[in-house]
């Protein structure tokens, strides 16, 4: 419960307010392609925020009163968050009321979805499911709920909606289900089908179907959020996951890689140093690749086990170390675009230093002490975390770990709004110097 609302509720004993005969939840839906985290407020009270795709689900409920709802964006060089929008609503004893955000970041369209909080008794086998459409690309289009092996159009659709509208409750029993989305009438016009996905009795579910972005392999997007905020991502089965290989070993030569251990099925062929290969399609089932000399399969210089990857996402795997111990690490990259602002991250490969701090300065300029960084520790084998920037020319630079002892030349960078870049930073000849690299998305 919020403890204190300074125009609704005051702290302490104070008679003339109003007593609420009730509570009610809400959640907030981000369905703006493209957009920075929305930060969801009550009043001017922070409450959640939400990356695209995602649903803000506060904690506790709240009394039956009528509040004014805010949403914010933080903007890079801007220390208070421009509000975006706001919504007054009065919350309804056992009611949940969902706010989706669609459109234009500086002025996005407010939706306001209302519904009976569910309550389940101990012996139900149940769940509960409504569904939204929030892609603004598809048109109307038909959802289909079935268990798994069922073919398509066998039972009616569990929906049909057109963008920004949402169904009413219903009640499926648990178990495997398979997910599909095609153009509204129209079961050869499929937009998504989803692996086998185990739905739990007793869970509340708002499903929601999405426009893909970036991080996506696909071009739809389908995430359920339940009552109590936990998210459940459906992977489009005909959208495998996809992996790439970046080479950031100084001491090893080019390599050939092979997912099999008699190297006879090649993946990818002379990957250089400081190089990559294209987005490989991948299984959803751990995998071990066998790295050799480019050219050669007289020799395997490691092996890597990259653990399972879900349908429809991107892996990065970095091939790192020394030659006598090298080894692949998998992460997952955040690719997507925010028209707000550009975005920036640095994967350290380079052994010679074991961690580095990362200042940014307008091009041409000199690293004073007067300018702070904009990443700190960044560990050997690790990447930064993804920083937002204002467009402008810049200079990065690296340097040791608490100090300003610059490590790198000046790279100079030319960040514009929606542009993304993801670095790595590799050993040169000189070991107290590192390299700056750019491995653009193909």
């Amino acid at each position: 419960m919020l403890a204190c609302l300074v125009t609704l509720v005051a702290c302490g004993s104070d008679s003339s307010l109003p007593n609420p005969t009730g509570e009610g939840t809400i959640r907030m839906i981000n369905a703006v392609p493209g957009s920075p985290p929305i930060r969801f407020l009550i009043e001017e009270t922070f409450l959640a925020f939400a990356n695209y795709k995602e649903t803000a689900v506060p904690s506790e409920p709240y009394d039956d009163f009528s509040y004014t709802f805010n949403f914010e964006i933080a903007e890079p060089g801007e220390a208070t968050p421009t509000r975006i929008g706001s919504r007054t609503l009065t919350v309804e004893r056992d009611r949940e009321h969902i706010f989706m955000l669609t459109g234009d970041i500086n002025n996005p369209d407010i939706t306001v979805w209302d519904g009976d909080i569910r309550s389940f008794d101990s012996a139900d086998t149940v769940l509960e499911a409504r569904f939204s459409h929030g892609s603004s690309t598809l048109g109307a289009i038909d959802i289909y709920l079935d268990p798994a092996g069922t073919v398509p159009g066998t039972n009616p659709p569990a929906a049909s909606l057109s963008f920004g509208e949402i169904t009413d409750p219903a009640d499926f029993e648990a178990g495997d289900y398979v997910l599909t989305v095609t153009a509204a009438n129209d079961l050869n016009t499929v937009h998504f089908t989803s692996r086998d996905t185990d739905l739990l009795e007793q869970f509340s579910h708002v499903i929601t179907v999405f426009d893909a972005d970036a991080n996506d392999t696909g071009t739809v997007a389908v995430r359920s959020t339940t009552s109590i905020g936990s998210e459940l991502i459906f992977g489009d089965i005909s959208d495998p996951p996809k992996v790439r290989f970046i080479h950031a070993a100084f001491e090893v030569g080019a390599v050939d890689i092979y997912d099999d251990d008699q190297l006879t099925n090649l993946v990818a062929a002379n990957v250089p140093f400081r190089g990559a290969t294209a987005d490989l399609d991948s299984v959803t089932e751990s995998k071990t690749y066998y790295f050799t000399p480019a050219g050669s399969t007289a020799q395997i210089l490691f092996e890597q086990q990259i653990p399972a990857l879900f349908p429809g996402t991107f892996s990065h795997v970095y091939i790192v170390g020394r030659a006598t111990s090298t080894t692949a690490v998998r992460l997952v990259p955040d690719r997507a675009l925010i028209t707000t602002s550009a975005k920036l991250a640095i994967y350290h490969g380079a052994t010679n230093i074991n961690r580095f701090d990362v200042y940014l300065v307008e091009r041409g300029a000199e690293l004073t002490d007067q300018i702070g960084p904009i990443m700190i520790d960044v560990d050997f084998s690790g990447r930064s975390p993804v920083v937002e920037l204002l467009e402008g020319s810049y200079d990065l630079y690296l340097t040791r770990d608490g100090t300003r002892e610059a490590i790198t030349t000046p790279y100079p960078i030319d960040l514009v709004h929606g542009s993304v870049f993801d670095l790595i930073a590799v050993d040169t000849v000189d070991p107290d110097v590192i390299e700056l690299v750019d491995v653009p998305v193909p």
